[in-house]
This record gives C-alpha cells, sequence and structure tokens, in this order.
C-alpha cells in the first residue's frame, strides 16, 4: 500500500470514528500484542505474565473482557478488538491458555498505566459493519482464504467461516496473510468490507510478484 493511500484511508476512518464521544466509553483491560484481531478472530494465547494472569483471572470471575490491541515500538494502536475469554486450559509447560475470541471494534481514549504493568483505557464501541455479499470479483479471495483453512497453523480454528460475507473473508484474510501489521492495522480501521477486498486484491498481487521474484 502506498503512503499516500494509508493516509487516505486513515484520514476517511478518522473522520467516521471522531464522532465516537469519550462519555460513553468504560474503562476495559488492554492486551498490546504485535497482531492484529477482528471481531470473529480466534487468538489462542499463553498467559504468563502476572499482570496478565491477574487480568484474566478478573475477567473469568466477573465475566468481564479486554482489548486486544496492535502494539507499536512506541505505544499502540488507538483502535483495538474487544475479546472474550472462550476457553482456557493449563498447558504441559505449565502456563495458562486461552483462547481470546473477537467480539467489537473498540476507539480507546485515554490509556494508563497501573502499578502492576497493565495498561487500561476508556473504550466506546465502534458500530458494526454493514454485512454485505463478496461480489463476484473478488471470487479469487475467497478461494485463496479457503487454501489458507488447512495451514497446519490455522486448522482447527475456524469451522464456520461465511464465505459469502464480505466482512467475515476480508477480516479473515486481513489476519492470516503475511502482511506488515501498519497494513493490517489500517484494513482493521476501514469500515467498509468492499474497500477493504479491494485493498487485499491489490496487497495480494504484491505478494504473488514478490513470490515470482524469489
Amino acid at each position: 500500500m502506498s503512503v499516500e493511500k494509508f493516509r487516505n484511508i486513515r484520514t476517511v476512518n478518522c473522520m467516521i470514528f471522531e464522532s465516537i464521544r469519550p462519555e460513553v466509553a468504560v474503562t476495559k483491560p488492554l492486551f498490546p500484542l504485535p497482531l492484529v484481531l477482528f471481531p470473529g478472530g480466534r487468538l489462542p494465547l499463553q498467559i504468563f505474565e502476572a499482570r496478565y494472569l491477574d487480568m484474566v483471572g478478573s475477567c473469568m470471575r466477573e465475566g468481564g473482557n479486554f482489548i486486544v490491541t496492535m502494539s507499536r515500538s512506541e505505544g499502540f494502536a488507538d483502535l483495538g478488538c474487544e475479546v472474550s475469554i472462550r476457553d482456557f486450559d493449563q498447558l504441559s509447560n505449565g502456563l495458562l491458555g486461552i483462547l481470546a475470541v473477537g467480539e467489537r471494534k473498540q476507539q480507546l481514549f485515554n490509556p494508563r498505566q497501573c502499578e502492576d504493568g497493565l495498561w487500561i483505557a476508556d473504550a466506546a464501541d465502534i458500530p458494526m459493519e454493514v454485512s454485505v455479499e463478496v461480489p463476484a470479483e473478488h471470487s479469487g479471495l475467497v478461494e485463496l482464504l479457503k487454501s489458507l483453512q488447512v495451514h497446519p497453523a490455522v486448522r482447527g480454528l475456524y469451522s464456520d467461516i461465511d464465505y459469502t460475507d464480505a466482512t467475515e473473508v476480508s477480516a479473515r484474510l486481513t489476519e492470516l496473510l503475511p502482511l506488515d501489521n501498519e497494513v493490517k492495522q489500517s484494513f482493521f480501521e476501514i469500515s467498509d468490507p468492499l474497500l477493504r477486498l479491494t485493498e487485499l486484491e491489490a496487497e495480494v498481487t504484491k505478494l504473488q510478484i514478490q513470490g515470482r521474484g524469489a
């Protein structure tokens, strides 16, 4: 993605998200990670730091959620994904394993760090995307997503993807493709799934060209 196109997308989405009022936000814990997760995404995690063990324990006791947001060299993105804990287990290595599932996009306000190192922020729901059908010209992306489903790292995570839904197809592809995290975050911040599919087509073409040149 060109720098200019990246800036244009960010400008459009800032106009969309700036209408979200911080006064309706609710304080939630953050889990910055070097990845981008969409609503509906499934993320297995191994928890070992004391601050996150406490966070997970609190969420499970109180039925609360936390927010996964993309980490940066300095700080983290101000749009993230609220996740719920769907499963947990004691792993063979002694660590706590959980399965986090994306619920809703969140706009973050006033991030601050607690004494134990845990980040929290005031978070407000971003409206859910309108469900639209994948256009025929993007059928190649659907086939690509189906092929990724058999990869050992992905197999078993998803069993019920709706390959006709543009939001789901574009979200899962953004999560799974080997794209730069800043590009993934820019796609996360797109509110139009058809635009996200168009941008994904361009990125897939770049990956194919790079593969042929390797």
